[in-house]
Formats: C-alpha cells, structure tokens, sequence
C-alpha cells in the first residue's frame, strides 16, 4: 500500500511542477496574466507560478484512512489503490485541493477518483457538492471527512 501513495505523491509533484510545461497560447489581443517563456522547442508558454507542496505519503495515506477508502465526494465508492499504476484508469486515486491558491497542504486536500478530480475541477466544492446531490438524488456526506 505505500507503494500507491508514493505514486500518488509522484503525480502531486508533476501537477505542482511548473517549468518545461506547455501552456497554449489562448484570448489573443488580451492582456497576460502570465509572462511568456520560451519553450526548448521554439514555442511559447505561460509561466505558471510554483505550487506549494507541504504534505508527503504519509499524509495522503492518513486522509485515505480518515475517508475510509472511499471517493470523498462519492462516499458510497470504495477506492482500488492499485488504480493510481493504470495509465488514464478513471478509477485511479486522486489528489484534489479544496482551494487551488493555497497548493498541496495539510487540511487542504482530499482523496477522490481521477475521474471526479477532473469533473471539478476548479469548480467550487460547494456548488459541486451540490451538483452531485442534484445528480444522484441523494447527499453525499462529505462533511464526515473533515
């Protein structure tokens, strides 16, 4: 099992990393909220600030324990794992921040599936919540988890 989790930390790391990204050039004519750099294969992309990473397996595993195995926005749903060794597996284990701007802290991140990391988004965690419930026509006991 720690196996999985220091996988998971491997993905929060490239999703936190931020030089030799491409970032498509979008909104021409606008003003960039981002500064232009020049990639090594001639292109252009948008700088993206570091992210901040404060957590480490451990604490992925320990929120793993706290949810119970399950999805933290589908509670019913319990997490395979092994999931996180499937490229673009839908069913891989996830790490989603509640508030973008703050990065991968403690306190600041739950467990959930790629699948619904990538239907949130940057979607609010409210209005999704709320989303899910309109969807499954039941509520999903999230508050649980915190």
């Amino acid at each position: 099992m720690k196996k999985c989790f220091k996988k998971m930390m491997v993905n929060v790391m490239l999703s936190a990393r931020t030089s030799k990204g491409n970032r498509p050039l979008t909104q021409v004519g606008k003003p960039l909220k981002r500064k232009l750099v020049a990639s090594k294969d001639g292109g252009f992309y948008r700088e993206k600030k570091p992210m901040n990473v404060e957590i480490n397996w451990k604490d992925l595993e320990e929120q793993f324990i706290k949810q119970e195995g399950c999805d933290f926005y589908l509670p019913g749903y319990k997490i395979d794992l092994n999931e996180v060794f499937v490229p673009y597996s839908p069913k891989a284990p996830s790490v989603d921040r509640i508030e973008d701007e703050l990065g991968y802290v403690r306190g600041n991140f739950v467990i959930t599936t790629r699948f619904v990391n990538l239907g949130r988004n940057k979607y609010p965690q409210d209005k999704f919540k709320d989303f899910l419930n309109e969807l499954l026509g039941e509520p999903t006991k999230i508050e649980r988890f915190f």
